[in-house]
């Protein structure tokens, strides 16, 4: 991992057009962006669809970075942009293709399936669900410090934030968590509520 002081070294030289520091930053960039894309999608494949798409808006727009920030926050609003652009329209897809889905679905209960991959589908749903369902700020400060292991005020520099801010988003986002799980009739038995 390139420092931020190299990082910046390369935005300059790739904004001037330098082709070797736009692969290498790009490829300084990547793993970043990516793990980024995966926390607020949720998914691999759309991950790596938001990577691209943000990696190519990088480049593009890197002579127009005026330094005023670090690279990365600059490229983490790239990605947090992207990513909420990319989940609205999976959700528009998601609703339409559950009401197909719905209207389709065999209703008989599969009993050759074990009880555990049961459980453990109906608590990834859950997860799911309610991650989806906390603002974007709290969803972000939860996974940066809860999913990612970010410490609170590594989470703070990087989303640009005062640390006792990002720490009241942290609090809100654990109480709703974990109030909404024990809201979940039989779900709490499957899961700790500890966050």
């Amino acid at each position: 991992m390139l420092s931020d002081r190299e990082i910046l070294d390369l935005a300059r030289r790739a904004g001037k057009g330098e082709r070797g520091a736009r692969e290498r930053l790009a490829g300084a960039l990547r793993p970043l962006v990516c793990r980024w894309a995966l926390v607020m999608t949720g998914d691999p494949d759309d991950a790596e669809d938001v990577a691209q798409l943000v990696l190519m808006k990088t480049l593009d727009s890197i002579a127009n970075f005026d330094g005023r920030s670090r690279v990365t926050s600059w490229v983490y609003r790239i990605t947090r942009n992207a990513s909420l652009d990319h989940q609205r329209a999976k959700r528009q897809e998601q609703r339409l293709a559950e009401k197909a889905e719905w209207l389709t679905a065999d209703r008989t209960p599969q009993l050759d399936d074990p009880l555990d991959e049961i459980e453990m589908e109906r608590t990834l749903r859950l997860i799911r669900a309610l991650v989806t369902e906390l603002p974007m700020m709290q969803r972000e400060v939860f996974d940066l410090v809860d999913l990612q292991g970010l410490r609170p005020v590594e989470a703070a520099r990087l989303l640009e934030m005062n640390p006792n801010t990002l720490r009241v988003h942290l609090l809100r986002a654990r109480r709703r968590m974990r109030k909404e799980m024990l809201a979940q009739p039989g779900e709490t038995e499957t899961r700790g509520t500890d966050g």
